[in-house]
């Protein structure tokens, strides 16, 4: 009986450690479904970008059979993967949404990279538009004004016509820059005496609302002054008392000259005498 036991325990040992090495053979659990999408999207943008790195720095041909349209076709390739790195980091932009912001760091700074480099292979797409513009111009130019020497007219410039040509190109922004700078210093002429003349308004409007203000302090104290003169003759007696006489001054001079004793002596209005002179009659 203790045989048994003991191979039966050394079964359950047995068995235990098998299912350890299953478990280390079966490797760590998977990731996380948004941080596989997260590294599938990095994984396609880094295969774009390295295919767009390469199509841009292929050498162009230099060989005078090379035609103009492979060139095109080159550039129109560049831009096609150009717009496919684009699409790729806005679906990595899109499932990094997921992500919980403290997470997104380190995804951040990768997609900025990928956006350096997308804009580097650009500025060099544009530049070889730039070149293929200028060969099909000399192509066109050498197909009308002819050649004796039968020169080629595909063929990429020569140093020293890009030397000339870089120096036309920056005299003309030099002088376009310095009639941008003419336009700036009238502008701000201009600009400098617009604010003089508003200064000056300022200042004008200014003294106009003193003087306003002075206009109507002495409007209220002329109305205070005519006030306190009122009051003073309504409580002084001489006032009163020669106002009194005044009045009974005036319909005497009334009196007499309607009854016509006052022998035409007094300046009355004639419609007065006239009254005088129908109650005589």
């Amino acid at each position: 009986q203790a045989s048994r036991s003991c191979v039966s325990s050394r079964r359950r040992h047995k068995s235990g450690a098998d299912r350890l090495t299953a478990s280390q053979r079966c490797g760590p659990r998977p990731a996380a479904p948004a941080a596989m999408d997260l590294e599938a999207q990095n994984c396609a943008v880094e295969r774009a970008i390295a295919e767009l790195q390469a199509a841009v720095l292929s050498k162009d041909s230099k060989s005078k059979s090379a035609a103009a349209n492979d060139r095109q076709q080159q550039i129109a390739n560049c831009e096609r993967l150009a717009q496919r790195v684009k699409n790729a980091l806005e679906s990595y932009k899109l499932e990094l949404r997921v992500l919980p912001k403290e997470q997104q760091a380190e995804h951040q700074h990768k997609i900025r990279g990928f956006e350096d480099a997308l804009r580097q292979a650009r500025t060099q797409i544009d530049w070889k538009r730039l070149d293929a513009e200028h060969v099909a111009a000399s192509a066109a130019a050498g197909a009308v004004g002819g050649s004796s020497l039968g020169a080629p007219d595909c063929e990429a410039p020569t140093l020293e016509q890009a030397v000339a040509t870089a120096d036309r190109i920056q005299n003309e922004s030099k002088a376009s820059v310095q009639r941008s700078m003419g336009m700036v210093l009238q502008a701000e002429q201009v600009g400098i005496a617009t604010l003089q003349k508003m200064h000056e308004q300022d200042e004008q409007m200014a003294r106009i609302g003193e003087e306003v203000e002075d206009i109507k302090a002495n409007i209220a104290r002329s109305r205070k002054l005519v006030g306190q003169i009122a009051r003073g003759a309504a409580r002084d007696r001489c006032i009163q008392m020669l106002c009194a006489l005044i009045a009974i001054s005036i319909m005497v001079m009334i009196t007499l000259a309607v009854t016509g004793k006052d022998g035409g002596e007094l300046n009355v209005p004639d419609p007065v005498r006239q009254v005088g002179s129908n109650n005589g009659g």
